[in-house]
Parts: C-alpha cells; sequence; structure tokens
C-alpha cells in the first residue's frame, strides 16, 4: 500500500512538472504583426433618414507585443470607411472614419492551440464629413474614447494566428453633431517573429 501511494505521488510529481515544463515552453512572447478585415456600422446614424447607408466594409492593421500567454498591448489603426452616406430632402452628407487604437489584451488559453481574448483601450477618431445637414454645411470631427474588443484565436502554426473578433467604439460624432458607438466585426491573421 505504501508503495502504491509512493508510486502515485510520484507519477503526479511527474505530471506536474511535465505541465509545467509544457507551459512554460508554450508561453508566447515577442512582437507581431496582424492585418484584419470585416465590417463596420454605426446603427443610429439613418434614424429618420430615407436613403442612408450606415455600414462599410472595415479593415484594420496592428503591431502587438505579448507579454504571455495572458498579458498583451497592440498599437493600430483601423479604417471605418464609409460610416454615413445620406441623400434625402434634409440630409446630403457623407462621413469616412477611421482611429488610431492603443489597447491591452488579455488572453485564456482553452485548449493547446484555442483561446478566447477581451480588448481594452483608446481610440483617437479621425471624422471626415462632408455635405450639408437641413442646408448648414457638416465639419469634421475628432475625438479620442474608450473601446472595447472580444474575440477568439487559434494557432495555425508557431507564428501563424487566426483572430475573429466584435469590436465597439464608442461615442464617434455623426454630421449632425448626435454620438453613436461603431460595431465591427473582423476576421484576420497574425504574423509572430
Amino acid at each position: 500500500m505504501l508503495k502504491n501511494k509512493i508510486k502515485l505521488t510520484a507519477l503526479c510529481m511527474a505530471l506536474v512538472g511535465t505541465t509545467g515544463a509544457n507551459v512554460a515552453q508554450a508561453a508566447e512572447s515577442g512582437v507581431y504583426l496582424g492585418l484584419n478585415a470585416g465590417q463596420a456600422e454605426a446603427r443610429k446614424y439613418c434614424n429618420n433618414i430615407t436613403n442612408c447607408d450606415s455600414a462599410d466594409t472595415s479593415v484594420r492593421g496592428e503591431v502587438g507585443y505579448q507579454f504571455n500567454n495572458n498579458l498583451g498591448a497592440e498599437l493600430g489603426y483601423t479604417s471605418f470607411g464609409t460610416l454615413f452616406n445620406a441623400n434625402d430632402n434634409n440630409v446630403n452628407a457623407k462621413q469616412d472614419a477611421s482611429a488610431w487604437t492603443a489597447s491591452a489584451l488579455g488572453t485564456w488559453p482553452v485548449a493547446e492551440r484555442f483561446g478566447i481574448f477581451g480588448r481594452l483601450g483608446l481610440a483617437r477618431y479621425n471624422v471626415s464629413n462632408s455635405g450639408t445637414v437641413q442646408g448648414v454645411p457638416v465639419a469634421d470631427k475628432n475625438s479620442t474614447k474608450p473601446y472595447f474588443g472580444a474575440g477568439v484565436k487559434f494557432d495555425l502554426a508557431s507564428n501563424w494566428m487566426l483572430r475573429a473578433e466584435y469590436q465597439l467604439y464608442t461615442d464617434i460624432s455623426g454630421v449632425d453633431g448626435t454620438k453613436d458607438n461603431v460595431q465591427g466585426w473582423y476576421l484576420g491573421g497574425v504574423y509572430r517573429f
């Protein structure tokens, strides 16, 4: 009985040691580049406007640093495309928007190659407006606001990763001065150096 307990204890210690070694070896740290494409939409921009579109193709690029399996940071640029394009009796205006971003990412590895992550950051919006609202020319508007994200990642190889993510950019100014959140859905790839 004592021999079995000693063998079981030794086996458990060996498994714990092996698991710790695998986690240490799997620790991903270093610089990476990412490129993503998807769709961005501002839902409230087109309220009460007959001929209006408030969604467009969006692209993002980022450079990041992964500190360990659970923590990373990114600097990025997002082009939302044309978030507002309307033409009716009161509104004849268009808005193109983009953002420079800085964010922290927290990752939770779920399986050997699969994980989920969350993002918290700041976005510096650059909004380019043209046209008129009720005959009044619209002006450009820039601001800095928080943004959030959540997604999943899958490691294809040691250097390549796929990510799918939902992002919420808060309080981007519309052509008439009202503010709306912009939602973005993205699919992209990451290359780790």
